[in-house]
C-alpha cells in the first residue's frame, strides 16, 4: 500500500488551499478549521506546543477496528508506552497529515529502547465504525490499533483528554504521549512533523 509523507500532504493541502476562491475557503465548511490550522503550521517556524499533563484514562468501553470491544483503561494501560492522536476518517485535512506521519514516526522508532503502542481514536462514531476504521487503516497502511464506540463513551474519552473543541470541525492536531510506568501525559499540540514526534519520544523515553 503506498503511503505518504507528511510533507507531501501538507503541501498538497495547501497548494489547494492557496487556489480557492477567497469566498469559498472561508466558508462554513467542516474543514475552514483545519485549513486555517495548515495554514498557521506553513507560517510558523515555531515548533508544537509541548507540556504536561495529568489525565486519568477514563474507564469506558469502545471498539477497535477489528469490531471486539475492549476497555480503554486496558489499551492504555500504565505498563506500556503509548502514544495516541485523535482522528475522523472522513477529515480530509489534518486528519491525513496526522496518520501519515504517526506511520513515520512509527517507523522511526521501531528500534526504540522501549517500542509504543500507537493508537487512534475516532471522534465521529456516528459514521466511524469499526469496518469504517479497518478500511481507513488498510488506505493507509496502518497497522496500529483504531478505536470507536458509542458517542457518550466517546465524548466522555475526549473530554478526558481534553480532545474535544464542540464538533469534529474544530478538531485541532493533538498527540498525546506516555512512556511505560510514567506518572503523566506529554502533549504536543499542533502539526508536528516525525522527526518532532520522535525527538520529543527520546527526550521521554531514557
Amino acid at each position: 500500500m503506498r503511503s505518504f509523507n507528511s510533507a507531501t500532504w501538507l503541501g498538497a493541502i495547501l497548494l489547494g488551499v492557496c487556489m480557492l476562491p477567497a469566498a469559498a475557503a472561508d466558508s462554513a465548511d467542516e474543514h475552514a478549521h483545519h485549513r486555517h490550522e495548515l495554514a498557521a503550521a506553513a507560517a510558523t517556524a515555531a515548533g508544537p506546543a509541548v507540556s504536561m499533563r495529568h489525565y486519568a484514562v477514563p474507564n469506558r468501553r469502545l471498539q477497535d477496528e477489528s469490531g471486539r470491544d475492549v476497555d480503554l483503561a486496558d489499551v492504555l494501560s500504565a505498563d506500556q508506552p503509548i502514544i495516541l492522536n485523535f482522528i475522523y476518517t472522513t477529515c480530509t485535512t489534518i486528519c491525513p497529515v496526522m496518520t501519515a506521519t504517526q506511520l513515520q514516526l512509527q517507523r522511526r522508532l521501531a528500534d526504540a529502547g522501549s517500542k509504543p503502542r500507537f493508537v487512534s481514536i475516532s471522534i465521529d462514531p456516528d459514521f466511524d465504525t469499526a469496518r469504517v476504521l479497518k478500511r481507513y487503516a488498510a488506505n493507509h497502511g496502518a497497522d496500529w490499533t483504531f478505536l470507536t464506540g458509542r458517542r457518550n463513551n466517546i465524548l466522555e474519552v475526549l473530554t478526558g483528554f481534553e480532545a474535544w473543541r464542540g464538533n469534529k470541525g474544530n478538531h485541532a492536531a493533538l498527540t498525546l504521549m506516555r512512556p511505560a510506568h510514567a506518572h503523566g501525559w506529554t502533549r504536543v499540540d499542533g502539526l508536528a512533523s516525525a522527526q518532532q514526534l520522535a525527538d520529543i519520544w527520546h527526550s521521554l523515553d531514557h
